[in-house]
Formats: C-alpha cells, structure tokens, sequence
C-alpha cells in the first residue's frame, strides 16, 4: 500500500448490512468475525473469506468463526478512485443440503491524500484506439481492406503512476460518421457490456492478452457501408484491478458457445450475451473514455481480385509475350510433324507387303 507514494489520512470499514460481521481493517491487514445463521455450531471447513478458511482459533469461538488476513491475500479485490482505496471480497458459507449458500460483503475503505504534484500524476490517464499492422509491430499501412480480410485493434490505456491498470473494451459501433447522432448508418461491433458480436456473425476474436493494460482485437472485414467510409465508436474502461464484473467475451463457434478472454474457467459471466443485459455487481465505473478510429474503407473483395488479374497481365514485357508466342507456336508445329510422320507416312509403309506375284513377275 505504501508503494503508491500516497499520505494515508484515514481508514474507515464498510461491512455488510447484517449486525452477524464485525470487521476491523488494520493498515494492511483485516480482522473479520462473523456469525452465521445456522441451528447448529458453524463447520469451519464451509466457510471462506473470499480463498481463505477461517484461522485456526475459529474453532473455539462458539457460533463466531475468526478470520485474520492481509489485504494483499485471499482475493481481496482493490479500487482506487481519486480520494480513496477500497479493498473488498465475500464471505461465503455452504449451508447444504438443509439450506443455501449465506454471504456477506465485507470491505475495507480508505481515505487519502496526495501533494499536488503526485496528485497531478496519478490522476493522468491515456486510453489509446488504433489499427494495426498484422502483427501489431507498427499501425496499418493501407486504411482500405478487402471482405474478409483482418483489420488489427489494439486498445491500450496508460498512467504516469506506477501501478498497473486493465482496459476493457465496453462497446464498439460501427458507423459511417464520427458522431454517432449523424451516421446513416451504424453496426454493433462489441455490445453488452463486453460481448465481440462479430465473433459470432464472422470470424472475429480477441487476441490474448500481453499486459493488463492492452487489448488486441482481430476483426474480420464484414460487409457494412462498402466504399464508404466507417469509423470505429469505441467505450473504453479501465481499473487498477482486474475485476470479475468486467468481462470480454468471443464466440468459440467449433464449441458453440461464449468463452471469456481472461479466464476460461469463469466463462459462465458470458452466457448472457445472447440473452440479455450483463448486470454489474455495482453501478460505479472506472476511468473512461470515448474513443473514435477512422475513417478506414471496406470493399468487394471480386473486384480487387479482378483487378489485380488485369494488371498483372499489362505488367509482362512485350519481349517476354513474343518469347513466349514463338515457343508456343514451335511447339505445335512440332508435334504436328511428328503425328503426320507417325500416323500417315511411315504408320502406311508399315503395313505394306508386295504381293509374290509382283515379285517373280521381273
């Protein structure tokens, strides 16, 4: 926690609702007591502090199970915002099979302050949107793609802290103008909170990640507003946590279902992208920002094909066309002698026997 060069003031604790937790945060640590609701003495062994078991003493405290934990351990999740640092997780309790699962939300909240200078640095953020070449070395060369072919995405976000940060793409929109209000047109790209539609109507997937800060994308050119230009409309989100809440979802067609980008194993999150609205776990959001790529065209692959076949025939030097006439021409007047020579002159004297008569005649 001291890493981030910030003057802790305060610390505050924010529990959950129910008067069974008490929670006591220390300056990097955490001390949680709670009481389950259970007719008999609460099993140890069922109850967890987000990855962590209740510490040994538990077991003596009657129906009160103890846990005792660093802030940087048992999956608390971190968020910072301008004036402050939460720590959250869940407490869990497997109450099966006489009843369902309890939880309880436990969080620990502190309140800082930074000199104007650091203030300065840490609440600089920059989100990037841009088109790549194909192997994301350097931007794209050429603005215009044929159908089919692979348009390279890459997000990035960056701080002048040093503490890292994930970027998570939101929504994209295509559109045949920079300001959605104006467009004629306009094509869900990334909807629902996360959700690359394109990769279920196309061949479209997120790239896996490098760094928490970058996300690359590989859209294939799909027929929208051909000829014309499109620009990307683009929600980008960032968070000095990785959060379970956020998510980037792509269709595995040979599977036939939504597989997260960051965590196969949590791909259940995206199992509402094709039914409904992602709901948050809370309503407040991270840093963000508006980001617009473009304008970039694309067209009929037909007739760049065709086209490419045109010039590659007026490219071939007239010298290299005679060469080539006058070896064909050779050919065929070869072979053409040597079927006459085969089939009528010698194949006829082949089959040629002078009667006896003829030969004792002179």
């Amino acid at each position: 926690m001291g890493s981030e060069r910030l003057l802790l003031m305060m610390f505050a604790v924010a529990a959950a609702a129910q008067n069974d937790v008490s929670v006591d945060c220390g300056r990097d640590s955490v001390t949680v007591r709670w009481s389950p609701v259970s007719p008999q003495k609460p099993d140890p062994s069922r109850a967890l502090l987000g990855a962590c078991p209740p510490s040994s003493s538990s077991a003596e405290s009657g129906h009160e199970l103890l846990f005792s934990s660093s802030l940087l351990d048992c999956g608390f999740q971190r968020k910072v915002t301008q004036d402050r640092v939460t720590y959250s997780n869940l407490l869990t309790y497997d109450r099966r099979p006489a009843g369902p699962f309890l939880s309880r939300s436990v969080q620990c909240v502190y309140e800082l302050a930074v000199s104007g200078a650091e203030e300065e640095d840490e609440g600089v953020v920059t989100f990037s949107l841009e088109l790549m070449n194909s192997d994301f070395s350097a931007p794209a060369e050429s603005l215009r793609f044929r159908l089919g072919s692979a348009l390279q995405v890459r997000a990035a976000v960056e701080s002048r802290s040093r503490r890292p940060l994930w970027i998570y793409m939101q929504s994209c929109i295509a559109s045949t103008d920079a300001d959605i209000g104006r467009a004629a047109r306009v094509h869900p790209v990334i909807s629902n909170d996360g959700c690359l539609m394109e990769s279920k109507w196309g061949n479209s997937s997120f790239l896996p990640r490098r760094h928490p800060a970058e996300i690359r994308l590989h859209l294939q050119a799909f027929k929208f507003a051909l000829g014309q230009k499109i620009f990307l409309l683009c929600d980008l989100e960032a968070w000095d946590v990785q959060r379970i809440d956020r998510r980037e979802c792509h269709y595995i067609k040979q599977q036939r279902r939504w597989e997260l980008l960051d965590d196969r194993s949590q791909s259940y999150i995206c199992s509402s992208c094709d039914s409904s609205f992602f709901q948050r776990t809370e309503a407040e959001r991270g840093m963000s920002a508006h980001k617009v790529l473009g304008p970039f065209v694309m067209e009929e692959e037909s007739l760049e094909t065709q086209s490419s076949s045109e010039r590659g025939l007026s490219d071939v030097p007239v010298w290299l066309m005679l060469l080539l006439v006058s070896v064909a021409l050779g050919t065929v007047m070869g072979a053409l002698a040597i079927s006459y020579y085969l089939c009528f002159w010698r194949g006829g004297r082949l089959g040629y026997r002078p009667s006896r008569d003829l030969l004792t005649k002179y």
